[in-house]
């Protein structure tokens, strides 16, 4: 039986998921009475997240923050917090359109993830320096959130189109070579080689199970960075123009918000038992890479055709200035840096040295902590010194949190001391 903060949790994720209706709602009508409800039921929802965080800590004898339900509950509790300071501060509902659908795919993260509360916490975790660790670091990526998703607006905002068809047709010919045809040439070259993969992955439909798929998922899931480094290259020396960047643009902010969609049906796939990973393989985390690129090619197709026949209906009547939409991404980002900087690092080293006894063990997840924070600082560095604004600033931002994510279920693939989260 589920427990009280459980509840007040999933109560909060039904006022969440009805403000994310209801904004949506708001696009096409544009009633002042319809971006009101949908905020007030944002606000509402924030109000027992807050009492679910305070009910567990009280039950817990400890600050909920030792598993990554509490975590991610934590992240998106931020980001609801922020929105709600976004639409009183600059008075654009419209944000709520774009923030809330990331705000409900946090909530479903949580809601797939281990809920017990640990009343006895192991002597690494009996520290206040994890309170203030993890705390800080939790409320700088939901900062992070937010900054994504304002710059998908801005990406699909200044999206132009094109009006030579010939350059929507190469580009996707490119998007179909780099994610479709070369991972499915680098399995056969793999096979060719008999370079197979070890690999127990299994896959159960309709009753039957189907366990020769593993070596092909983690050839495809090696062939998804690679793809998306290729994309970049060959879009830029192929078909990107000064006239054209825009629709780049417009291609990166589909295919990232395909990639989180994925992403978040094979988590909900796997948590199924649709399909079960490799146990202790090194090379898990490509076969889970498999199933996410398998499931963004139908995806990214419906995602291109429904934002394009969207363009003029919805998107281009946005009454937002780009300046604006960059600068909110500047200042979430300007708020995360700092709280991650001073959570994720400076504390957690410290806490580090008191749990193990070192300030730094190339764990996975400070090996990750570490590039996140660095990249974060290149973008704040190029900001200021290199003047990057605009599409660049946005894509920045939305790759960053691409990489925060990876990070956070990194303990699934990459074990290390952070594992028991």
């Amino acid at each position: 039986m589920a427990t009280l903060d459980v509840k007040l949790f999933y109560l909060a994720f039904i006022f969440y998921f009805g403000g994310f209706i209801v904004f949506s709602l708001y696009v096409p009508f544009r009633k002042d009475g319809v971006y009101r409800f949908a905020t007030a039921l944002m606000a509402l929802g924030l109000v027992p997240q807050t009492v679910a965080i305070i009910v567990r800590w009280a039950t817990s004898e400890h600050v909920p923050l030792s598993n990554m339900y509490e975590y991610m509950s934590l992240m998106s509790w931020m980001a609801v917090l922020i929105l709600l300071l976004l639409i009183w501060r600059y008075k654009r509902p419209l944000m709520g359109s774009f923030i809330s659908p990331l705000v409900f795919m946090l909530m479903v993260t949580a809601s797939m993830l281990p809920k017990q509360v640990s009343q006895m916490l192991m002597p690494a975790l009996q520290s206040y320096w994890i309170t203030i660790h993890v705390t800080l670091a939790a409320l700088g990526s939901g900062a992070f959130a937010v900054a994504c998703a304002v710059s998908f607006i801005y990406l699909m905002k200044v999206h132009k189109g094109s009006d030579d068809d010939g350059i929507v047709r190469s580009s996707l010919l490119w998007w179909l070579f780099t994610f479709l045809c070369f991972p499915l040439i680098l399995h056969l070259i793999l096979v060719i080689m008999g370079v197979n993969p070890p690999s127990v992955m299994v896959i159960n439909i309709l009753g039957g199970q189907y366990g020769n798929s593993g070596s092909l998922a983690i050839s495809l899931g090696i062939g998804l960075p690679v793809g998306a480094l290729l994309l970049s290259l060959l879009y830029n020396k192929r078909i990107g123009k000064a006239d054209d960047s825009r629709f780049g643009s417009n291609l990166f902010a589909v295919t990232a918000s395909s990639l989180l969609l994925a992403g978040l049906i094979s988590g909900l796939l796997n948590k199924a038992g649709i399909f079960t990973i490799t146990e202790r393989s090194p090379l898990r985390i490509f076969e889970f890479f498999g199933v996410i690129l398998v499931l963004l090619w139908p995806i990214f197709f419906l995602n291109f055709w429904f934002v394009n026949r969207m363009k003029q209906k919805v998107i281009d009547k946005i009454d937002f200035n780009p300046e604006l939409l960059d600068e909110i991404n500047y200042k979430a980002i300007a708020l995360g840096y700092p709280l991650y900087t001073i959570g994720a690092l400076f504390a957690g080293a410290i806490w580090a040295e008191q749990a193990w006894g070192s300030f730094w063990s190339w764990d996975p997840k400070e090996v990750g902590a570490l590039i996140i924070w660095l990249f974060y600082s290149g973008f704040l560095h190029a900001r200021y010194n290199r003047q990057w604004k605009g599409s660049k600033a946005a894509i920045l931002s939305v790759f960053g949190f691409l990489m925060v994510i990876l990070s956070f279920f990194g303990n699934y693939f990459f074990g290390g001391q952070h594992a028991y989260t």
